[in-house]
């Protein structure tokens, strides 16, 4: 009887084991869904999976690592394979460069020698003009470059300038990051002249204003916590280019560059394309007005200028002051399509149809892009 009991509390104890065995196997199929990734420490590794992937879901774990330090560093090791300076040229045998002493940070605009530099001072044209005997430029290689040719005048940013490196091929040309892909909460790094690299975070992103220039894109950037680190050239954690600011703390985001980067590729010229027209987006505002749509660009006098510039595009087009743009080239006007981030897109000579509403009758008309 008392082996008969034994045995019993034996077979008992081995089922019992059994059970919360397959139990655990079970959880960790759903949670998991690979029985070669069964994790029974519930400790859960990122690294495998990439800071942006989609498909990375978490379910209760224990314990979550993320080695964002690490990360971090990464980052800054391979956007200084893009990243050069601009140096006040030393033509002494016996003197040196202080490669952590530049007097620009400037980043690769193409591989074929155009570099983009943040100027620490007013861009004075005597001074410019000088800047191919003033000047040499050094990549992360300690190759050291001549000036051959400079492009400046921006109106986004007077003190962006261009440089064309003798020489120079194979730069290493980092990816602008397009619209969309500028998220609230993501991790930047800024590269300074004088303070190294920052780690900081988008905080806001926002229209300035409702009234626009067709011609200017006035997005306005706020960080979390370094609001005054500039010159700089701003990354987010995958290497790409979200910005830079300027010295007087002015953004440029990544979609008007990379219409400079364009047009350099193009005609080694800094052109934009140009419509010629101030307008309010309608997707911003709320009027009291039925017969306003909730969406499209109005065109009006906005500041004191112009609604639609004489001789411009626009102009040539027949558009006038009170029309309604509702398409761009096909693609509607709305709060996720800015009619100036659109035209971003573009190059001067381009042919695009513009759809309109005037006086409430839809109308259609063809605009040929000038430049800016």
């Amino acid at each position: 009887m008392k082996n008969n009991n034994l045995y019993s509390i034996i077979f008992g104890t081995i089922f019992g084991l059994l059970a919360g065995v397959a139990g655990a196997l079970s959880i960790n199929l759903n949670s998991v869904g690979d029985l070669n990734s069964l994790n029974f420490n519930r400790e859960v590794n990122l690294s495998d999976y990439g800071y942006l992937s989609p498909n990375l879901v978490i379910r209760d774990p224990k314990k979550v690592v993320v080695n964002q330090d690490v990360k971090v560093d990464e980052t800054i090791r391979d956007i200084q394979n893009s990243l050069l300076g601009v140096f006040v040229r030393n033509d002494k045998n016996t003197s040196y460069y202080e490669l952590s002493a530049p007097y620009a940070h400037a980043v690769a605009a193409t591989n074929d020698g155009w570099v983009m530099a943040l100027w620490p001072e007013a861009t004075v044209a005597a001074t410019l003009n000088k800047a191919s005997s003033t000047y040499v430029v050094i990549d992360s290689q300690r190759n050291i470059y001549e000036i051959d040719r400079i492009l400046t005048g921006s109106d986004d940013l007077d003190n962006l300038v261009f440089l064309h490196l003798n020489n120079a091929s194979s730069l290493v040309v980092k990816r602008l990051l397009p619209e969309g892909e500028i998220k609230l909460g993501q991790s930047l790094i800024l590269a300074t002249d004088n303070k190294g690299y920052i780690v900081d975070s988008l905080a806001a992103k926002n229209l300035a204003t409702y009234d626009l220039d067709s011609d200017q894109y006035l997005q306005k950037i706020s960080l979390a916590y370094n609001q005054e680190e500039y010159p700089a050239i701003v990354f987010n954690l995958s290497g790409e280019i979200l910005g830079l600011v300027d010295r007087e703390g002015k953004w440029l985001l990544s979609p008007v560059i990379d219409s400079y980067w364009r047009a350099l590729l193009r005609d080694n010229t800094l052109q934009r394309a140009s419509l010629g027209l101030n307008y309010l987006d309608l997707s911003l505002v709320i009027t009291n007005d039925q017969q306003l749509p909730d969406r499209g660009a109005l065109i009006q006098t906005t500041n004191e200028l112009a609604a639609v510039v004489k001789g411009g595009a626009a102009d040539k087009a027949g558009l006038k002051e009170g029309d309604i743009i509702i398409r761009f080239n096909g693609v509607e006007i709305n709060k996720d399509n800015n009619l100036s981030l659109l035209l971003l897109t573009y190059s001067p000579g381009n042919k695009v149809i513009i759809n309109y509403l005037r006086e409430g009758v839809s109308m259609e008309t063809e605009a040929v892009l000038g430049a800016i």
